[in-house]
């Protein structure tokens, strides 16, 4: 994932400094918390821990988080060639697990371009390694992401309550079933 990848609508990007701004607005607008931890305070931390871990999974793997952008103006004609649309993609979480992950701009939501990112993130996992399991988390509240994550050909393998965020409940999908031991690390991390 270190050159441009291409969708049928998207380009991808390998996320670098050089998009923090980008990532800056997106992550200051409240919408996109609504399925985040944190607030639009957050915004700087957040843009900088996904920088930083889209280059050592890039450095270590070769794959990463990507940034998208439309390759041409959109079907309805209200988003413009070249417009960021969000970022996605795959990270090592261990030697035997991926994480995939997607935030897409809130003008871009409800439009395919989530599904488009995912399917590009596992495929590309799959063939790099085939042998390591593509996991996604996702509380019960995003089913736009849901949807988006069983379209690119994950299922749910576990739903339950949210370790990670108290009175929610969380889901995680694979493109396998994880190792028991892996599914309970999942779940803690939920």
């Amino acid at each position: 994932m270190t050159t441009p990848a291409f969708t049928s609508s998207l380009r991808l990007e390998p996320l670098l400094p050089r998009h923090r701004g980008l990532l800056l607005t997106m992550f200051e607008d409240q919408r996109v918390w609504t399925y985040l931890d944190g607030s639009p305070a957050d915004a700087e931390k957040t843009t900088t821990r996904f920088i930083d871990a889209a280059e050592l999974s890039r450095s270590a793997t070769g794959l990463g988080i990507w940034t998208a952008f439309l390759r041409a103006d959109s079907a309805d004609g209200r988003l413009p060639s070249g417009t960021f649309v969000g970022i996605g993609g795959v990270r090592t979480l261990s030697a035997d697990l991926w994480n995939l992950g997607l935030s897409i701009a809130p003008t871009a939501w409800g439009r395919g371009y989530a599904t488009e990112l995912a399917t590009a993130a596992v495929n590309a996992a799959q063939v790099s390694f085939p042998n390591r399991t593509v996991t996604a988390r996702t509380l019960t509240k995003n089913a736009g992401s849901e949807r988006a994550l069983i379209s690119a050909g994950l299922r749910v393998v576990w739903r339950g309550p949210s370790a990670a965020h108290p009175g929610e409940e969380a889901r995680i999908l694979a493109d396998r079933q994880p190792r028991g031991s892996e599914l309970e690390w999942l779940i803690h991390a939920s």
